[in-house]
């Protein structure tokens, strides 16, 4: 079976590489020292006519469910992706021809262990959507409620899982031949990306996500979360209640029914802010789809597989970079930025300094209304990419939900200004802050560290002593960037060894060939063994030659 694993396995990797290369992206293949994989074929003129993050896009949702959602997640890091990418990868298409619908009342009734006429008196055929992870239908329950049911597409674990692991592959390439995209950590970020995207494939994941965003607006009458029916969910089946709401961005639609458009796109964001800044916990992917208008004007969201969350840690962090930019101090921005990101060790931050003070100049004397969030994302996320500074992922995340607010809610209104609505917020976050309260809680907290310390000293000292007495205390060094040397030295080794070996080889064989008596039997007076030594010589020979060609390198 692990044959067989990974035999499908190579076809699919090499089916990737195939797409990438159509798609113009052979530099890259190369960079990967991946062309032994993919060894014929060339980039598709037609496609090489449209710029790459079109090209990019295309072989995202080409290659599937799993490279559709690292496109999604890419989309939240302006810090760590080119702008023109990073705008591209927004439009990511995620819809797909349906399953058909025997097929997936059949794996309804296996998940569920169930009769599909025990559960429904009514299954719609027709999926409401069709997208690469699952697809929704529209049923009622033998009890009367209506309701949608969440499926997931057959055998679809087994293809994510495949690709994963191309991916972990890609990733560890990536760090030993590109050494300037180290500072991103692929490998963690593809660590990352496959524990998100196996949350979302669990769909019993985003039910209790349903069931604690629920809780948080228990007592908020403008905002409704679906109730979900647990007797019929499991990990891959949510049976949620069926809203019948007017999506968001239909605004005629609204307007027919009286809505009072500016209203809605106000208490929208207020309920999107309540999730960041006061429960920590909110929804990562607030497209228009995902959020609809019921009576009342009450807003309802949908799809909770992507949520964000934001430690006390983050918080805090957040708070530093806010009252930072409130007080317009330049240094302080500086570190706070800094705080929240991985830095390069090559980055100055003097530079790094001078253009804070240049963005903290163009925002100086602008008025509330006139900002705009978006924007000063992009600004501050192009200084962090120009200084190799890696953002917290969560708080990237962060920065895209409050830009996709932002732009719903100047669909709705076009004077809608998110800052303002921001900053009570805000203000309330720095004044919990520095409530007698919690300086009190951090104080007894830093106390009790203090305390554990000094208890912990006499033992930690003793316990050097001892090992320092018995030779046992170890001091580690660890060489960095050295990876590509060795890995050079390693290959250089292996060929100098060939070729001694080929060497000999041909020595022995002209030794053989000049004997007087020949040495075993011959052929025309041609010894056969000095003979099948200059053969294998010569094979041998040409194949290291080859080797040394292809990979450009004598090292």
């Amino acid at each position: 079976m692990k044959i067989i694993a990974n035999y499908r396995r190579f076809i699919r990797f090499r089916h990737i590489i195939n797409v990438m290369v159509r798609n113009g992206f052979n530099g890259l293949i190369e960079a990967l020292r991946l062309r032994r994989i993919y060894r014929k074929g060339k980039p598709s003129t037609e496609l090489l006519m449209s710029p790459r993050a079109k090209r990019l896009r295309l072989a995202l949702e080409e290659l599937g469910p799993t490279f559709i959602k690292m496109g999604q997640m890419l989309s939240t890091r302006a810090d760590i992706v080119p702008h023109d990418i990073f705008i591209e990868l927004q439009k990511l298409q995620d819809q797909v021809p349906p399953v058909p619908s025997d097929k997936i009342k059949s794996e309804i009734e296996s998940e569920l262990k169930m009769s599909l006429d025990d559960i429904f008196v009514e299954f719609d055929n027709i999926p409401l959507a069709s997208a690469s992870i699952g697809q929704v239908h529209k049923a009622r329950l033998k009890t009367g409620e209506k309701v949608a049911v969440k499926i997931q597409r057959p055998d679809l674990k087994k293809i994510v899982e495949d690709d994963l692991n191309i991916l972990n592959t890609a990733a560890v390439l990536a760090e030993r031949h590109i050494p300037e995209i180290r500072i991103y950590n692929p490998v963690d970020f593809v660590r990352e990306f496959a524990k998100a995207l196996r949350n979302e494939l669990d769909y019993s994941l985003e039910a209790r996500n349903m069931e604690r965003f629920s809780h948080n607006f228990a007592d908020d009458k403008s905002v409704y979360i679906p109730k979900v029916y647990w007797q019929f969910c499991t990990n891959r089946i949510i049976t949620m209640e069926f809203v019948e709401g007017i999506k968001v961005t239909n605004i005629n639609e609204l307007q027919k029914k009286g809505y009072d458009i500016k209203r809605i796109a106000r208490k929208g964001a207020e309920a999107y802010l309540k999730q960041i800044f006061i429960h920590r916990f909110f929804h990562g992917d607030p497209h228009p789809g995902n959020i609809y208008i019921l009576p009342n004007e009450v807003i309802a969201f949908m799809d909770f597989g992507i949520v964000g969350r934001l430690t006390t840690a983050m918080t805090s962090k957040l708070n530093r970079l806010l009252i930072s930019i409130a007080r317009k101090d330049t240094e302080a921005i500086a570190d706070a930025i800094i705080a929240i990101s991985s830095i390069d060790e090559n980055t100055s931050e003097e530079d790094l300094l001078a253009d804070i003070a240049e963005l903290a100049d163009k925002y100086y004397d602008i008025s509330i209304g006139q900002l705009s969030v978006e924007t000063l994302i992009f600004d501050m996320t192009e200084i962090s990419a120009r200084h190799r500074l890696v953002l917290d992922k969560q708080l990237s995340l962060l920065g895209r939900v409050l830009a996709q607010i932002e732009g719903v809610g100047r669909q709705l209104d076009p004077d809608f200004d998110i800052v303002t609505l921001i900053q009570p917020f805000a203000q309330n976050l720095i004044s919990r802050k520095y409530s007698p309260h919690e300086m009190l809680k951090k104080t007894y907290k830093l106390a009790g560290d203090y305390a554990d310390l000094v208890r912990s000293m006499p033992r930690d000292i003793q316990t050097a002593l001892d090992r320092v007495k018995s030779g046992k205390l170890r001091i580690e060094f660890k060489h960095i960037g050295l990876e590509n040397l060795v890995s050079g030295l390693e290959r250089s080794t292996s060929r100098l060894a060939f070729a001694i070996i080929i060497a000999a080889l041909v020595i022995s064989s002209s030794m053989i060939m000049a004997l007087e008596k020949p040495f075993g039997p011959s052929i025309f007076g041609i010894p056969v063994i000095g003979a099948l030594g200059y053969l294998i010589a010569a094979i041998s020979g040409l194949w290291l030659v080859i080797n040394i060609i292809r990979n450009r390198t004598l090292s």
